[in-house]
């Protein structure tokens, strides 16, 4: 009998995130997949190893994505070891960030097996703007309210309703510019549901640098 395929969100960061049904599958399935590379299998395998301190003793499959033109031969052959597992008969738990459907790496990989006939799960995860405006104490919308998930260096700040900019650290500095200019208010957290979490209200509180894991959420 053929695995299935499980990409399993792990939220944002804290661990205690993870829903109920994230932790069955991650005690139940036989490998552990992961985005990582030479440094270690990656901030989503410590986030769920805190909530499930026993996938650390399960065999590891550690994915190398690069994010450059390279990308779509390392989501094929990624592709192809899993199916190798799941010819096996071994259950596979992809980690993702956040939620699997949510600009992941796991997206890629889905159609590759799913296509090839295999059983493959979405196990939701929280995302992380769900953690922010948590964070925030901030409705992301109300009644008919629109809310817009874009790339920050893609954004069209004259949409209405509520628009979450996703990874603003590129170029910050002009980011802010446009949005002073717009005339919005405007929230950034940085590390959202991580010890090291920080959140900033207002364009003039805002650092001009943020690591990767940080958004903006504007109204």
């Amino acid at each position: 009998m053929r695995g299935t395929l499980y990409g399993v969100g792990v939220g944002p960061g804290d661990p205690e995130l993870l829903t109920q049904k994230a932790v069955r599958i991650l005690r139940e399935a036989a490998v552990i997949a992961c985005p990582g590379g030479k440094g270690g299998p990656g901030l989503a395998f410590e986030i769920a190893a805190q909530a499930v301190p026993e996938i650390r003793e399960k065999p590891l499959l550690t994915l190398d994505f690069p994010m450059r033109a390279e990308a779509q031969a390392a989501h094929a052959e990624a592709a192809e070891v899993i199916k190798g597992l799941l010819w096996e008969g071994r259950d596979v738990a992809f980690l993702t960030l956040g939620d699997p459907a949510v600009y992941s790496t796991f997206a890629y990989v889905l159609p590759l097996v799913r296509d090839d006939g295999f059983a493959v799960e979405i196990v939701p995860g929280v995302p992380s703007f769900s953690a922010a405006a948590a964070a925030l104490l901030l409705p992301l919308a109300l009644g008919g309210e629109d809310v817009h998930i874009l790339p920050a260096g893609e954004c069209d700040l004259s949409l209405p309703g509520t628009l979450v900019l996703m990874k603003p650290g590129r170029d910050l500095r002009a980011l802010k510019a446009a949005l002073k200019a717009s005339g919005r208010d405007a929230w950034l957290t940085v590390r959202c549901g991580m010890p090291e979490e920080a959140v900033y209200h207002g364009v003039d509180s805002m650092p001009d640098e943020v690591p990767y894991f940080s958004l903006i959420i504007v109204k």
